[in-house]
């Protein structure tokens, strides 16, 4: 046999190797989600009711073990600690979810809430403010009021107070002396510790000794969802601090809300605070009309002396008043984007349970889901509370994690392909993988025939 005809049959038998590797390979099994041969529901009914017919086509049914309390309720039912189901499927035009609460036993829907939280971009988030500048984009999220049959209400009624500090020393800039330490010097602790002082050393300009800082401060960073910053009544600034010498003054100035100084014997913006050598804490009323257009506070604070000083700042942080979220559980921010939606419960059997138990089932449009695919993960964490919850708490939740209903961190979603089984294996899903591999071979054979020739 010539060398042509050996390579040509190794790279025949490399070729019909990967091929079948790739048409008759079966993914290992996953516990927790099993694709079903199918490529699309054909119709389900959204009325909470859980039957087989219609979930058959289901791309996943998703068993996970929910440990929760189990104290019976007023009319003596109990919870039951076990297996429950999630479902996911699809059609051309919407995603549907499916919630089989196996252990949801106790029939009171007193307080009671589901949510849904998506990543259908995979994007990649670990805080509230991360994950909100996701949504619509990327984040996307439902979170239903089972008692009252609404949407979760977002904002209270009731106000609180918030308490922010200086976040990046980005917010403030000295334009007369010099700075030691930097913006966790400015908060009272850091970390589970006491922080050091925020040291101010005055700079000598012709006869005196002064400084000069300026800060602003992005409220948007703290009230990023609008809702929230609306409701903004009232902002106070404190400050305790001290000097290591009597001096002249020291004084705050709030700056107009057009980003300008105002004038510096306005006693209504330029305010005075401690000139001794011991620690003494300032208040300050800051004008809701002092915030500029796009939700900054801006301030400065100067001193001026004969001689040389060194101011020392214990903390600076702002007290906000402003009405508080309604909160879910753990779920601070619990917030809805989806609109369009279809949802349902009951409390029966399925095929999953022969005890009446709780059910859910939800329809969310393709159109509603920013960025979403067929073909890439879908990324979901679902909690909820009614009776049913974990020891000790007032939620459950299915994700990565079940100590928290963490949906501002990513990686405690868990992901799953919406390709179905049957999907997976149309040639045409990976045509390209295939042709790239025979287009490959084939300029071998041609280039190794060339050089033959």
């Amino acid at each position: 046999m010539s060398k042509i005809n050996i390579k040509l049959a190794f790279l025949s038998i490399i070729l019909f190797s990967i091929i079948s590797l790739y048409l008759f390979s079966v993914p290992s099994e996953d516990v927790k989600a099993k694709p079903k041969p199918s490529c699309s529901i054909e119709y389900i009914n959204i009325d909470g009711n859980i039957t087989d017919e219609e979930w058959s086509k289901a791309v996943h049914k998703i068993k996970f073990y929910l440990d929760i309390d189990n104290t019976p309720d007023y009319n003596g039912d109990i919870n039951v600690d076990g297996y429950n189901y999630l479902y996911l499927g699809k059609d051309e035009n919407n995603t549907y979810f499916a919630l089989d609460l196996c252990g949801d036993q106790s029939f009171n829907g007193t307080g009671e809430w589901l949510g849904v939280w998506l990543n259908t971009y995979n994007r990649e988030f670990d805080s509230y403010k991360e994950w909100y500048n996701y949504l619509n984009d990327g984040t996307e999220s439902l979170i239903y009021n089972i008692e009252k049959n609404q949407e979760w209400t977002f904002i209270s009624k009731d106000t609180s107070i918030y308490y922010y500090y200086i976040d990046d020393n980005s917010e403030f800039s000295t334009w007369y002396g010099s700075t030691e330490g930097n913006y966790t010097n400015l908060r009272y602790m850091w970390q589970g510790e006491l922080t050091k002082d925020f040291n101010i050393t005055s700079e000598e300009i012709g006869l005196d000794h002064i400084y000069w800082i300026n800060f602003s401060i992005d409220i948007n960073n703290w009230a990023f969802f609008p809702e929230i910053r609306d409701t903004l009544s009232d902002i106070t600034i404190y400050m305790k601090s001290k000097v290591n010498t009597s001096i002249l003054e020291q004084k705050m100035i709030l700056w107009n809300s057009d980003g300008t100084l105002p004038a510096l014997d306005d006693p209504n913006q330029v305010i005075p605070f401690n000139t001794g050598i011991g620690y003494i804490q300032d208040q300050f009323n800051y004008g809701l009309g002092n915030l500029t257009a796009d939700h900054k506070l801006q301030f400065s604070l100067i001193g001026n002396n004969t001689d040389p000083f060194k101011t020392q700042i214990n903390f600076l942080n702002f007290h906000f008043i402003m009405n508080r979220t309604n909160y879910a559980g753990p779920v601070s921010y619990p917030y809805s984007t989806i609109n369009n939606y279809q949802i349902n419960w009951s409390f029966g059997a399925s095929p999953n349970c022969p005890e009446d138990h709780r059910m859910f089932e939800l329809l969310i449009p393709k159109s509603e889901l920013e960025h979403y695919e067929d073909n890439q993960d879908l990324g979901i964490t679902v909690g909820g509370y009614g009776t049913l919850a974990f020891k000790g708490t007032n939620y459950w939740c299915f994700s990565e994690i079940d100590t928290w209903i963490d949906v501002e961190v990513s990686e405690h979603y868990l992901y799953y392909s919406m390709i179905s089984e049957k999907e997976a294996k149309i040639p045409g899903y990976n045509l390209y993988f295939i042709i790239a591999i025979l287009g490959a071979v084939a300029l071998i054979l041609l280039k190794k025939r060339e050089i033959q020739n």
